[in-house]
């Protein structure tokens, strides 16, 4: 249970990461994003449902417990493959190219631009 929510926390990061979190300044570098009333986090609602598997028979050999970290496997692939797959969708249209956070509104100003 331990290791599966920090599989499943792991990936929230990544798609939060990819579609909403960002960190935005002023003219005058203050930063704007600082409380979560201006910052935006996942939430359960905004991502799907996963099931992790977990392989339990091949224990860590480089320390004394066998133990591993997991809970940033799903951060690391997470933001990559959620962003791959907006630019998927989004090269029907001749978009081949956004910054991450990909959000909606930014999606929605790439289709407005976009000449396809």
């Amino acid at each position: 249970m331990i290791v599966e929510g920090q599989v499943h926390g792991g990936l929230v990061q990544g798609i939060g990461q990819a579609l909403m979190e960002n960190c935005e300044y002023d003219d005058q570098g203050q930063l704007i994003t600082g409380s979560f009333n201006d910052y935006c986090l996942p939430r359960a609602d905004d991502v799907p449902n996963f099931v992790v598997g977990t392989n339990e028979g091949a224990p860590c050999t480089h320390n004394p417990l066998g133990v591993k970290g997991c809970g940033e496997a799903g951060t690391i692939g997470a933001g990559a493959a959620v962003t791959n797959a907006v630019l998927d969708a989004l090269g029907t249209r001749g978009i081949h190219d956004i910054d991450m956070p990909a959000t909606s509104h930014k999606v929605w100003q790439a289709l407005q631009q976009s000449n396809g």
